[in-house]
């Protein structure tokens, strides 16, 4: 189903935007707030024997927190070589301090916060959005290379340090690969067009014009989205789906029937994508319905447990929480997972959690392996020791997977020998 809406979804994505910075370039100085980590950098100093690796991330981020020891690691590898890794954030520095100090030898780099202009200076002068990043700035004080740090990093720092590295080449890469950023993105939008001028139920000149430029769009570059053949008579199919599941999101915001919502249900599945799961579909409906109704209680309930926040008010604001109900046993094992490990929370309510938790459990018929390790969780920080072992067990029993099953009784052993 993912893969057949794609191109629709997509379709429906803003642009991205064109970055205005080339490789090659000077990279500019290190605005720092404060220095976490490490000595603090000055990146003139160190041109003509350093080179730099100044990577954007933060402590929220699970790719982040994946590419630390990655990082780590070629710190090690390179540092007889004058490389010099930086991570940049622009949290607060006592989240990251508190982050950096739980990580210890596992983050061995050096760790800044960002004063403003650094992100300014490299991310968006880059075009870029997304996080964990990297730059290589060589000894020539020029950003030489940029990308995820753990696609490619290894490669270009092992040529740049041996003088190897082929800069016009990288650069004409990026030029490509730019252009054909700007391509898609003019196909996005008039997807994005044709896509909105079906949903108005306009089939008249105009569309069946734009439908002939994507077809035509199509043949040039062989396919519209990840080599997808663009079939109009499917794509409008795409298009007609979309318009009954909103329809159905509608009806089930506004408490609906159980005749209405049959009803509903039964014209969903009519045309559906192959590969459609009405149950999975459900499922996230209810799920993002209870979110948006929620969502409001649970920012400000997230402000109170804060550190700035009041536990009287956290305190009457949970009781709103649980006086919720909510039915999606999805939402409310995020809700009691985030209650449970968020770093910023100072005022933990673990018996909020275990309520929220057991919930979840009755609402999932005790089946799901990541609701029931939860559970054990928020019974485990609330001081019950052995009903978080038991339902730890069953956990452990309905994990399907190895890696799940191997990382549940880690935990379970992790309870167990407790004091």
């Amino acid at each position: 189903m993912k893969k057949l809406l794609a191109p629709l979804l997509l379709a429906l994505l803003g642009t991205l935007p064109l970055s205005a910075a080339e490789l090659g370039g000077p990279a500019p100085k290190l605005d720092i707030a404060e220095w976490i980590k490490g000595r603090p950098v000055t990146l003139a100093d160190g041109k003509g024997k350093s080179v730099y690796v100044v990577e954007f991330w933060a402590t929220w981020c699970p790719p982040c927190r994946t590419s630390i020891p990655h990082l780590t690691g070629l710190q090690k590898k390179f540092k007889d070589q004058g490389v010099v890794i930086i991570g940049v954030s622009d949290e607060k520095a006592d989240v990251v301090k508190k982050f950096v100090e739980k990580q210890g030898d596992k983050m061995d780099y050096v760790v800044a916060i960002d004063g403003g202009k650094t992100s300014e200076g490299y991310m968006e002068a880059f075009g870029v959005n997304g996080i964990p990043h990297a730059f290589i700035v060589d000894k020539e004080g020029r950003i030489v290379w940029h990308g995820h740090p753990m696609s490619g990093l290894d490669e270009a720092l092992a040529e740049i340090v041996a003088g190897k590295y082929d800069l016009e080449a990288a650069k004409a890469k990026a030029k490509k690969q730019a252009e054909a950023g700007q391509r898609q993105t003019e196909i996005q939008t008039k997807l994005n067009r044709y896509a909105r001028l079906l949903l108005a139920g306009q089939d008249d000149e105009e569309t069946r014009k734009l439908e002939a430029e994507l077809v035509a769009l199509d043949k040039e570059v062989g396919g519209l989205m990840d080599g997808e053949k663009f079939d109009p008579a499917d794509f409008r199919k795409r298009v007609a789906f979309s318009q009954k599941a909103r329809k159905y999101q509608e009806l089930l915001a506004k408490d609906a029937s159980a005749e209405e919502l049959a009803a509903a249900e039964k014209e969903l599945v009519t045309g559906a994508p192959e590969g459609f799961d009405l149950k999975e579909f459900k499922q996230g409906v209810a799920m993002q319905a209870e979110m948006q109704k929620a969502s409001g209680l649970l920012e400000d309930y997230m402000a109170a447990v804060g550190e700035k926040g009041d536990a009287a008010k956290a305190a009457e604001l949970a009781k709103q929480v649980e006086a919720l109900k909510l039915k999606s046993p999805e939402l409310l094992n995020q809700i009691a997972w985030v209650i449970l490990t968020e770093e910023s929370i100072k005022h933990r309510d673990t018996k909020l959690a275990v309520q929220l938790a057991q919930r979840a459990v009755d609402l999932s018929e005790g089946k799901v392996a990541a609701i029931l390790d939860t559970h054990a969780r928020a019974l485990f920080d609330n001081g019950q020791k052995a009903e978080a072992i038991a339902q730890q067990k069953k956990a452990l029993a309905a994990a399907e997977d190895d890696d799940t099953k191997a990382e549940l009784k880690a935990t379970l052993e992790k309870y167990e020998q407790a004091k």
